[in-house]
């Protein structure tokens, strides 16, 4: 009876060894840089892994390997409930958590025709997000990933997104933001209520991202691209409520792109050439070039179709000097259309 209990023992150490060499790697790239407690641990996790003890990694890995063989064979279903076991054993492993709102807002949504289905699953998607956010607090990555789903998916569900109130689903989210950052990087929260578009969601989302990239661990922030998609998303927002015909709107909505694209270029200024971000800070500098001037010509042209006559020139002027505070003033002043009254603006963009 001792041999082949003594067999079995040093199997399982076997297996569990090798699959620590296979899989450790990867495992750790897509851990948390930082892990603190259990305070985001349910008590179902917090069980199944005291039950598991010294052999959750083995658990996890062997689930992984099913999952991914699940997943790369179309069975997304199954995916995804082997991604929750995962997830449930080790809740501060990133990788997981995003695998599984992927396949819910991206893989299943595909799936299926009915509109009101694949918004279900897209919405489950994004809830799967907010979860492993509020288990992975300090985590960057899915934070953006989340903005990415709102970002790209939400670009097909504008109503379904605009009927809903966000505020309860995702403030928790930037108020744990704002409890590791200093109040020079703090993010503000949704407003309550209907109305916001999925870009707004986004770049606000991203914001947060980079406040915990630049305020937590001293500037360190993994996606670089993530500074640029603020400007853009709110450009976004801006094109989305212009081609509805809101043309004010959407032209303080560009002003709003326009001031947020020069945290981004001073970024991109700031390093060095020694820098190890240097050829990202050249990316954003290459997008700062190629985005911000269109969008200011074109926030100069809506201007001087919306200005009273005496206001026009001067307004249009001031946006493209950069002249924000001249800007303002004249903003302030009564006599703005709030849509182009005669014809039709036509955009290069449309």
């Amino acid at each position: 009876m001792r041999l082949p209990l003594i067999s079995g023992v040093v199997l399982l150490v076997s297996a569990q060894a090798l699959a620590w060499l296979y899989l450790g790697p990867h495992r750790q790239a897509a851990s948390p840089a930082t892990v603190g407690g259990v305070e985001a641990v349910t008590p179902g996790e917090l069980t199944g892994t005291l039950l598991l003890g010294g052999f959750r990694g083995l658990a996890c890995d062997i689930l992984w390997m099913r999952a991914d063989a699940a997943k790369e064979s179309g069975r997304f279903y199954e995916s995804v409930a082997l991604f929750e076991g995962i997830s449930r054993i080790q809740p501060r492993f990133e990788q997981p958590w995003q695998f599984m709102a992927w396949d819910l807002a991206y893989n299943l949504s595909h799936e299926v025709e009915d509109r009101r289905a694949k918004w279900a699953w897209i919405l489950a998607g994004i809830r799967t997000g907010v979860r492993g956010c509020e288990r992975n607090p300090q985590s960057e990555r899915l934070l953006r990933h989340l903005a990415w789903i709102f970002q790209h998916k939400g670009d097909l569900f504008h109503d379904e997104i605009e009927a809903a109130s966000w505020a309860e689903l995702l403030n928790p989210l930037l108020e744990r933001v704002n409890l590791q950052v200093p109040p020079s990087h703090q993010v503000p929260l949704f407003a309550a209520g209907a109305g916001i578009s999925n870009f707004s969601i986004a770049a606000q989302l991203y914001r947060g991202c980079v406040a915990l990239g630049e305020g937590r661990d001293g500037g360190y922030l993994r996606g670089q691209f993530i500074r640029r998609m603020i400007p853009l998303g709110i450009e976004h927002d801006g094109n989305l409520v212009r081609n509805r015909g809101r043309h004010l709107i959407a032209l303080r909505r560009y002003l709003d792109a326009l001031r947020a694209w020069e945290p981004v270029v001073a970024w991109s200024k700031a390093g060095k050439d020694t820098d190890a971000d240097a050829h990202q800070r050249r990316v954003a500098f290459e997008s700062y070039e190629r985005n911000e001037g269109r969008l200011r010509r074109k926030a100069a042209a809506l201007a001087g179709a919306l200005a009273p006559a005496d206001l026009a020139e001067s307004a249009s002027a001031a946006i493209l000097a950069r002249q924000w505070d001249a800007v303002d003033a004249a903003l302030a002043r009564p006599g703005w259309a709030e849509v182009r009254a005669t014809g039709r603006i036509r955009w290069l963009d449309e």
